[in-house]
């Protein structure tokens, strides 16, 4: 039995799978106060939907957005940040770049600390790992103590000159700390970040270290009530790279979890895609708050990588290995409003869990893509959702009255336009991830995901040219179901600093595979995994010299054999395609080496049976792509695997409904997973 629990911003969805596969799924709305309190309600509440107890449990995987929201909201713990002397106000110069070009009043990120919190240390390395400054003890004891008299911090995050290349002055601060002050959380940015780059190396241990405290009393606390519940095992969390890790290691690695739920996500859209043969896809997962989108190509999710799909939060860096989501605040919670030059936007503001929409009728009145989608017709009111949610059509009027006003609109004419901007802004965020990264989302097929994901597919798919949309199992409850298949997953990184490839022999890139190996084998030999369970994939980070940012390289140790030509010629394909042009005759660097240790947890997903007639039960009136029309409704749960329809038509299942227009059909895969494409005729 294995069970998967995802908290989002307005839903938290559960799934329990039992060893032959067949799936139970649920979903009640979040608890923002305290997202513990939905996922432990909800745990006992599948419980009693299965008829088992939770000793029968044998896994249970858990992703929350409470890293992400801690930082969003800046109300992370009291943090000073320990660097090198001479170097305090790098946090605060940044980097000469603007988000926004043309603003004329721009103003830099504010970091996550005042100048104040910010304290120097009398050491230094070189950039080769040498000492050039040795850290007194002694001094740096007195100083630890000044620190923790003066300023009172919940935690300490440490950033030395070049600590990725020689780690031991900052190991030594992380040693005095916990021996003095054992109660102070210490981040140290050659666990956190190993890479060069001293800004965002800084920045990102500064946030592992903001958010740590609360991530960490979450899932101590989540632990407990879980194990209150019945659970016996450890439950495993998951991380931003879209893999699993034990619960003790992810309250250690607090900025990995940052994207946690959208990863979930992502990892089962790279299981179903491949699956159903259609590796090529873009996943776009809509809940009620954000939309979340991201490539997959050959059935392998794109990653962040410095320079081309970096990550950042209110433009404060994060470094470390992410899955490459673009994140837009646009989801059926999204408020549409009149922005400062009077124009019609939805979003990113949300009414969330509480009130939610409108037509929910627990005191929402703003009128939102809900409430749009109600009146479109493409939700019925005569399906509660849920949470046991009935909609109701006259609050979704009684909030739109406003803006009606205003845009002297009909409720339907304003729905339908609320709904084409949504549409708008996320297609835009799908060029960002595919357009925008050197691929043509015409050759994808769109994977839609999330209560609203299948709800705007068609409408999206027509919007960015695509013609073929993949709709998986149990689309409502995707996140928790990627939870339940995702593999143990750590990343490791040896940074280079920057080194020509022509100057690394066999040997040399020997000694550097093996080095990451052994780490790896050493970390799950914690975890009491073997090294013949691992799967290992090797990367190097590379770029021409001179150039500034880096480029994902991946190979194989046997590759290497003959040294690095393989890594040349392959790092000037990669330039090509994402940049159109290429140097062979430039010479390459290498800057960073990398591993991805996964250990197998194997796929719970099986085809589920249909059970009924797939005769069309009723029809109702549903306004898509400019058209009104009688769209017959199926049920999906009593399609059997090759039943085909051509549109107009409505696919209802209990999380969610999924609108095919004129023009397209549909045919049920032997896996469960729908085929929308445009017809022929």
């Amino acid at each position: 039995m294995i069970v998967g629990i995802e908290v989002g911003g307005t839903f938290t969805d559960l799934v329990m799978a039992d060893g032959d596969g067949r799936l139970t799924v649920h979903k009640l709305p979040s608890t923002p106060a305290d997202p513990s309190v939905a996922a432990v309600e909800g745990l006992e509440q599948l419980l009693d939907l299965s008829g088992h107890a939770a000793n029968e449990i044998a896994e249970l995987l858990h992703g929350s957005t409470i890293a992400a929201n801690a930082l969003i909201q800046r109300n992370g713990a009291r943090t000073v940040l320990l660097t090198t002397k001479g170097f305090r106000d790098v946090l605060f110069i940044q980097r000469q770049d603007k988000s926004t070009v043309y603003d004329m009043f721009y103003r830099k990120p504010e970091p996550l600390v005042d100048r104040d919190m910010v304290l120097e240390v009398d050491e230094r390395m070189s950039a080769a790992g040498e000492i050039v400054m040795p850290l007194d003890d002694a001094a740096a004891a007195t100083l630890i103590d000044d620190i923790v008299a003066q300023h009172s911090p919940e935690s300490i995050a440490v950033c030395f000159l070049h600590a990725y290349a020689n780690p031991a002055h900052e190991q030594m601060i992380g040693r005095i700390i916990a021996e003095r002050h054992p109660n102070i959380r210490v981040s140290l940015s050659s666990d956190v970040a190993p890479e060069h780059r001293e800004y965002e190396r800084t920045s990102t241990v500064l946030i592992d270290a903001y958010i740590g405290p609360a991530v960490d009393r979450y899932l101590a606390r989540f632990g407990e009530r879980t194990a209150t519940v019945g659970i016996t095992g450890t439950p495993l969390i998951m991380q931003s790279n879209g893999g699993v890790v034990p619960l003790a290691t992810a309250r250690r690695k607090a900025a990995n979890m940052f994207v946690s739920g959208p990863a979930a996500a992502v990892t089962a859209a790279a299981e179903v895609a491949q699956r159903e043969g259609v590796p090529d896809v873009i996943s776009i997962d809509i809940g009620g708050t954000s939309c979340d989108v991201c490539l997959i190509t050959g059935g392998r999710p794109q990653t962040t990588v410095k320079g081309t799909s970096e990550f950042s939060v209110d433009g404060l860096p994060l470094n470390v290995v992410m899955t490459d989501i673009v994140t837009i605040g646009a989801g059926g919670g999204s408020i549409a409003h009149i922005d400062a030059g009077g124009m019609l936007q939805v979003g990113p503001q949300s009414a969330g869990a509480d009130p939610g929409p409108a037509c929910y009728g627990k005191g929402g009145e703003n009128f939102t893509m809900t409430d749009a989608m109600l009146l479109l017709g493409l939700l019925d009111p005569s399906t509660p959702l849920p949470g046991n949610i009935v909609l109701r059509p006259d609050r979704s009027e009684a909030a739109a009255a406003e803006l009606c006003e205003t845009f002297d609109l009909t409720p339907d004419g304003l729905a339908e336009r609320v709904y084409r901007i949504a549409i708008a802004n996320m297609a835009q965020a799908v060029r960002r991830v595919s357009v925008k990264r050197g691929f043509d989302p015409r050759d994808y097929a769109l994977l839609p995901c999330g209560g609203a994901g299948p709800l705007i597919a068609a409408a999206l798919a027509d919007e960015v040219g695509m013609d073929t949309i993949l709709v998986p199992p149990h689309p409502g409850i995707f996140s928790a179901l990627g939870l339940a298949i995702a593999d143990i997953r750590i990343d490791y990184a040896r940074s280079e600093g920057a080194i020509r490839l022509t100057e690394l022999s066999a040997k040399d890139l020997a000694r550097r595979v093996d080095d990451l190996k052994g780490r790896a084998d050493s970390e799950y030999a914690d975890l009491r995994y073997a090294p013949e369970e691992l799967a290992l994939e090797f990367a190097v980070d590379a770029r021409y010299v001179g150039q500034g940012y880096e480029l994902r390289v991946p190979f194989k140790p046997q590759e290497l054999t003959g040294g690095p030509d393989t890594l040349i010629a392959r790092f000037h394909e990669l330039h090509q395609r994402q940049y159109g042009h290429s140097f062979e005759q430039s010479a390459v660097e290498a800057i960073s080496f990398r591993l991805t240790a996964r250990r197998a947890r194997g796929s719970v997903l099986a085809a589920p049976e249909a059970n009924g007639s797939p005769t069309t039960e009723k029809q109702r009136n549903v306004s898509l792509l400019g058209e009104t029309a009688q769209y017959p409704s199926y049920t999906r749960e009593k399609l059997p695997a090759g039943f085909t329809a051509n549109g107009p038509a409505v696919v209802v299942e209990s999380t969610t409904s999924m609108p095919v227009p004129p023009g397209w059909r549909f045919e049920v895969r032997q896996g469960g997973a729908i085929i929308v494409e445009r017809s022929e005729t």
